[in-house]
This record gives structure tokens, sequence and C-alpha cells, in this order.
């Protein structure tokens, strides 16, 4: 026979509503009081009923969190975070991944404003107009914002500091000697940290009395993963008659297709051809030579995501509807060196 919320209780020498709390609410419960019922939730086999927990409470103990890709080692490192503070509150998780599709994006958002099917939404790095993400705002649904900010809306947004992450590896790069830097980026018109590394570059430049040349500037239409991709519009910058003496990479991946094509073209980093990345991947670390590059937050960026949505969900700080900035740290290794003709 099935074990019965009573069961529990009786086993456990508490109340029918202490079970409860620990099912439902385990932080307004004391420590040993939760371990006694758990106990005998797990002795008795009893299995909660969540379609009638959920009725009951109106609250689903889920939390919807939209994300660009799961191809992305940063977006893993987010998402880890947000699952560590969900399991650790409780919650689960419903993964939305929009792989940069647009239209797929504002499905998930029309499907999550109209139906009671979450207690909260993680919006990362969104690609949607602001009407779009505004729609979601202001649902009834609480909201967090990773990597996007949305003025007027109360809504908390949650962001590393990306202007500073490019401004810093370009800067590295001046201060070599280089004039003629690239950039690769995306074209994302409402893609948050694409505008904000581009802004970063400009700044750079600016900061040290100079003007980038817009030719080396290039952009490519997101959502793109393709490595063929990125392999075109290198090479087609190396072809210039005027060619970079150095790369200022999106990301760490792109850099990797910047080395790629390096070799593929028997040019040698850094002699030939400076690059920085950007997010500190794992691999970064053991290319040859060793990637420079900037440490992107990103386990503390989910952390503090979900930990302010749950705050948001609980109503527990009326100062959350802010926008928080994380700082970034570049990382400087072997890949960049003084432009040849400068040795």
């Amino acid at each position: 026979m099935r074990a019965r919320m009573e069961d529990v209780a009786r086993l456990a020498g508490v109340s029918t509503a202490t079970v409860s709390r620990v099912v439902n609410k385990p932080e307004c419960v004391s420590h040993e009081t939760r371990q006694r019922v758990m106990d005998a939730i797990g002795q008795l086999e009893y299995k909660i009923n969540l379609a009638a927990r959920s009725l009951r409470t109106n609250q689903t103990r889920t939390i919807a969190i939209l994300i660009p890709t799961i191809a992305e080692p940063v977006i893993n490192q987010l998402v880890e975070a947000v699952e560590d503070v969900a399991v650790t509150e409780n919650y689960s998780l419903l993964m939305c991944s929009t792989r940069g599709d647009s239209a797929r994006e504002q499905a998930y958002i029309q499907q999550i404003s109209q139906q009671t099917m979450v207690d909260g939404v993680l919006y990362v790095s969104p690609r949607s107009a602001p009407e779009q993400v505004l729609e979601l705002a202001n649902s009834d649904v609480p909201l967090v914002l990773c990597n996007y900010h949305v003025e007027g809306t109360g809504t908390p947004c949650i962001l590393a500091d990306h202007v500073s992450s490019i401004y810093q590896t370009t800067s590295h790069l001046l201060a070599f000697g280089h004039r003629r830097i690239a950039l690769l980026n995306l074209a994302a018109l409402h893609y948050y940290p694409a505008r904000m590394r581009r802004e970063g570059f400009e700044n750079a430049f600016a900061a040290a009395g100079l003007s980038p040349d817009p030719d080396l500037v290039v952009e490519l239409r997101e959502p793109t993963y393709d490595a063929n991709d990125w392999r075109g519009v290198i090479n087609e910058l190396l072809d210039h008659a005027h060619p970079p003496t150095a790369i200022v990479a999106f990301n760490d991946k792109v850099a990797l297709e910047v080395y790629a094509v390096c070799r593929a073209r028997g040019l040698c980093i850094p002699h030939d051809l400076s690059v920085t990345g950007c997010d500190d991947i794992l691999s970064a670390r053991y290319l040859d030579p060793p990637l420079t590059t900037v440490r992107i937050p990103a386990y503390e960026l989910g952390q503090l995501a979900m930990q302010t949505l749950l705050m948001r969900i609980n109503q527990t700080d009326p100062t959350i509807h802010k926008t928080t900035l994380l700082d970034v740290e570049l990382v400087v290794r072997e890949s960049c060196a003084p432009p040849e003709q400068a040795l």
C-alpha cells in the first residue's frame, strides 16, 4: 500500500503540517526536524504528488532557464551554478535552448507568459527584441535577466562586464604597438554581450587617441556556430592588402578557429599574428602558444542570478530591482607580441 503523508508524520513524530513544510518550504524547518522527516520519507518510500502540491500551493517548484545554446562552455558553467542553487533550495530546472533562433525564443516566451508552468524564469543572453523581452517582464512570472538589460521594467539584470573584457584585450594589443587590430564579433542587434564587446573595442582605441580600421571589424550574423563561417572571414582578413597584425576574437572558440587558419597557412602565433580570446575556457591554456584571454565569472553569474530569482519569488529583498555588473579578469599568456615590423 502506498505511504501517505500521515504515515510519514507518525514515523517521524511530527504533525502532517510539519511534513508539508519540509516538502514545500524546507527552509522554514530546523535541520534536525527536516532530517527526521526526510529519513521517514526514505524509509516509507513516500512519493510526493507534484501535481496535487502544485494545485494546493500554487507553486511548481520549477524554474525555466532560457539559454542560447548548450554548446558554449561558459553557458555550461552558468547552468551548473543555477542547478547547484536550485537543488539546494528544492527546485527543478526546465531547460529551454533557443539555439539562437529568435522564432523559437519567442515561442518559449509566449508559452511561459501564457501558462502557469514555472515559478520563475532565468533568461540568459536573449536574442529577442526588447519589446519581446518586455512581454515576459510584464507577465506574472518572476524574471531575472543574465547578460541583458531592459530599461524601466524593474527587472533585475545580472551581467558580466563584457565592455571591460574586450577593452582589456584590445588595450593589451595597443600597448604592444599594434594598430591594425581586427575584431571578430557577432552581428546581433539584440545580443547584449556582442554589443558590449564592440563598445569595449572602440573604447580602447578612443582611450589611445586612435580609431579602428572599419575594414577590420567583422561581425557575422548570428546565430553561427559553424567553424567554416569563421574560417572564411579569417582567411579574408589575412588576404587583405593590409592585413591585421592582431585579432581580437569574440570568444575563445573563435580564437581556436584563428589558430586553425594560421596553422593551415603556415603562420606562427604570435610572431606573424597576435591573438586574444574571451571566456578562458579550459583549452585556452593548453594551446600552443597558450591563449591570452579574459576570464568571465560564469559560475558566479549563474549563482547570483538564481539567488536573485529566488528572492523575487519569495519577495524577500526589496532592493533587488537593479543591474549588477560582475568584474572580469585579463589572463595574459603567450599569444601576443609586438607586431613584426616593430621588432
